[in-house]
């Protein structure tokens, strides 16, 4: 069984909902991989020069994320050498995208020199930059300052039974009242930006995998690489930074901690309802460092 965690809630897929994939026209190849429901191929489409990218979806707002995503990604005005895959067609039932082929390596998966590895970080931030600038209007009348505290209550009152009062405690005081969210506004994110969603071929960037995207605080499109990429290589967050054109308002050291709270809560209790040890040492490492 695989399962997703968002939002401070679990869903749960069994793995013979992952079967090889029907699709009219669509002759797949090679499982790519897939998680959280979501199963990605690679084939032949008939009339289509070029392989294509067959991802499917179990019902939920997975598909309905990711080809909304996908279809404002068009209207963003992206340097010459930043892709997002273009929808190429669509079906509702069973969902499934069948998009472009982007070129390039996984970054996560692969050895990458140091170069390229500060070449894609430049690109990535000025990815991110642009997507969450896009133009949006805020459908959800709750301000950040009262729904991220009720997020990370809702995690602990999914892990009663495995979270410890000091892991409590901890991201509690992190979050506070919610008052360091003050004035912050949600914008669009991808919401699981780190080099294994980036693609990269020596000269331009690949972002993939947009199912889990929605409005969020900015902030958590930054978690991943916190505790990922630059705690591995620090001086590639300078060079996002940088990129960026300088650190800004909402990313200060005291909300970074307090999301990154939220998102540590949200892993032990993800990974003790479906035995992930992983998840449950990474959630407990980030509350104590």
């Amino acid at each position: 069984m695989v399962s997703s965690i968002d939002e401070g809630k679990i869903h749960k897929v069994q793995e013979d909902e992952l079967d090889t994939p029907e699709y009219p026209g669509f002759c797949p190849q090679k499982r790519l991989g897939g998680t959280a429901g979501c199963s990605v191929w690679s084939g032949d489409w008939e009339g289509h020069p070029d392989q294509a990218i067959l991802k499917t979806f179990l019902p939920g707002r997975g598909w309905q994320q990711e080809t909304e995503a996908l279809s404002r990604a068009g209207q963003i005005q992206l340097p010459a050498n930043i892709f997002c895959p273009s929808i190429l067609d669509q079906q509702d039932q069973p969902p499934a995208l069948l998009m472009t082929r982007l070129p390039g390596i996984n970054m996560a998966l692969h050895s990458i020199p140091m170069p390229d590895w500060s070449q894609a970080s430049r690109l990535a931030a000025q990815f991110l930059k642009a997507w969450q600038q896009q133009p949006f209007k805020d459908q959800d009348s709750l301000p950040l300052n009262r729904a991220l505290p009720q997020r990370l209550e809702s995690w602990i009152e999914q892990g009663s039974d495995c979270l410890t009062q000091e892991e409590i405690s901890v991201a509690r005081q992190r979050v506070g009242d919610g008052s360091i969210f003050e004035g912050h506004q949600r914008v669009p994110c991808h919401n699981d930006f780190q080099p294994r969603n980036w693609l990269w071929n020596g000269q331009s960037l690949g972002i993939i995998d947009f199912e889990h995207a929605h409005a969020n605080h900015p902030v958590f499109d930054w978690v991943r690489l916190e505790l990922g990429l630059w705690q591995k290589m620090p001086e590639l967050r300078d060079e996002f930074i940088e990129e960026w054109g300088g650190t800004p308002e909402w990313a200060s050291p005291e909300v970074i901690d307090a999301v990154i709270g939220i998102h540590a809560i949200g892993c032990i209790v993800w990974g003790n309802r479906h035995g992930d040890k992983e998840f449950i040492f990474e959630g407990r490492r980030i509350l104590d460092e």
